[in-house]
């Protein structure tokens, strides 16, 4: 069981500060001044923060998502019962320190409970909304980046643009392709095409049959003859593994299963 799993991040930062600027400004009209309103903000955002923790990171994904809509609501009142007396903590502790025993000193939004409890959950429910929102964007980020390595691992040509022309090259035929700075040499079986490509851009096209070994090299995995921690052997050419590159490359080629330790 995990709570806070991905509880703080750059835009859950930015969300409750955000939180904090808003009910320190709504809560001034009651109290006096910004100062104190800001200090019964500091009392009352560790209840609205962990409310929010458990209904929208433990009850929601484990209960509701999960089709526990009984143990969801039994939970969900307790959870309820539970803000409310903390929210009645909050208002005692703020009519000692900052009211100085005077109930009429917290105003009609500090002091009426009604309010603190609907402010409490509306937040929790926009919270709920964003949370939903960026897996919702994760879930369709994840689904696209599938739908193109699926694309990738189905494609049998690859386009290069060289003398001005659009040459389809076999991705079987290639044995490495090779970084000139501006430039980049597809070495095939019976050719050679010179390219201005850069050699990371002609890597986001290929599938994953194409390992980069090097910051100057690229080979196919299906043409390697041999290789060990610092070289490649493709045909009659020897490709140093890069040091960068090395942790990857060598386990992308074990996957081959080829001996030459």
């Amino acid at each position: 069981m995990v709570i806070f799993d991905d509880m703080i991040t750059k835009h859950q930062l930015f969300f409750w500060s955000g939180i904090c600027g808003f009910l320190t400004l709504l809560f001034s009209t009651s109290l006096n001044g910004l100062l104190v309103s800001f200090y019964f903000v500091t009392f009352l955002i560790p209840v609205i923060l962990g409310t929010s923790i458990f209904f929208n990171r433990y009850l929601v994904p484990k209960y509701l998502m999960r089709g526990k809509r009984m143990q969801f609501a039994l939970y969900l009142i307790y959870l309820a019962v539970v803000s409310v007396y903390l929210e009645l903590m909050v208002m005692i502790l703020a009519f000692i320190i900052l009211a100085d025993y005077q109930f009429s000193n917290l105003g009609s939004i500090a002091g009426d409970i009604y309010i603190l409890t609907m402010v409490l959950y509306i937040i929790v429910s926009i919270e709920g909304m964003v949370i939903a929102f960026r897996r919702l964007k994760e879930r369709d980020d994840l689904i696209a980046n599938l739908k193109v390595k699926l694309e990738k691992e189905q494609m049998q040509e690859i386009v290069i643009r060289s003398n001005r022309k659009n040459v389809p090259v076999k991705l079987n035929d290639i044995l490495f392709i090779e970084s000139m700075a501006d430039y980049i040499k597809v070495h095939t079986i019976s050719e050679t095409i010179l390219s201005k490509e850069k050699i990371s851009a002609i890597s986001e096209r290929l599938p994953d049959g194409f390992v980069r070994v090097h910051r100057s090299f690229i080979v196919n995995r299906d043409q390697v003859g041999a290789y060990d921690k610092e070289t490649v052997t493709v045909g009659q050419h020897e490709i140093p593994i890069g040091r960068k590159y090395k942790s990857q490359a060598v386990n992308s080629l074990e996957s081959l299963n080829h001996s030459s330790f």
